[in-house]
């Protein structure tokens, strides 16, 4: 965790920097509560810990907008039942039903258990 921390000061500091710099210091600012409000979800992402066995992998459409007009896409999901017996529905990596997963605090990605 520590070294998602130094990378991410050092984006953020690069960032003060080129907006400093800019001619706009009320920018500024505003570069500082982008870079708390990243680090709050930062910390929230890799503080979590989690361990799950896939039960069920789907499909879903989904669409957005882009210069060209909406479009759709399809991503694969997992879905993941918890300890706890919550479903945790999260983007597939490549996993199978059955596969017993673990997500580490201070580690980004949930990883297949041997």
């Amino acid at each position: 965790m520590k070294k998602y921390f130094i990378i991410w000061a050092v984006v953020w500091v690069i960032i003060y920097i080129v907006v400093s710099g800019t001619g706009y210091p009320d920018a500024s600012t505003g570069v500082v509560g982008g870079a708390l409000i990243s680090l709050f979800f930062m910390n929230k992402i890799l503080g979590s810990s989690w361990r799950g066995e896939v039960v069920e992998i789907k499909t879903e459409k989904e669409t957005y907008h882009s210069d060209d007009g909406v479009k759709s896409r399809d991503i694969d999901y997992a879905f993941v039942k918890l300890a706890n017996g919550k479903i945790k529905k999260t983007q597939d990596l490549g996993w199978k039903v059955g596969d017993k997963l673990e997500k580490l605090s201070g580690h980004a990605q949930p990883g297949v258990v041997k």
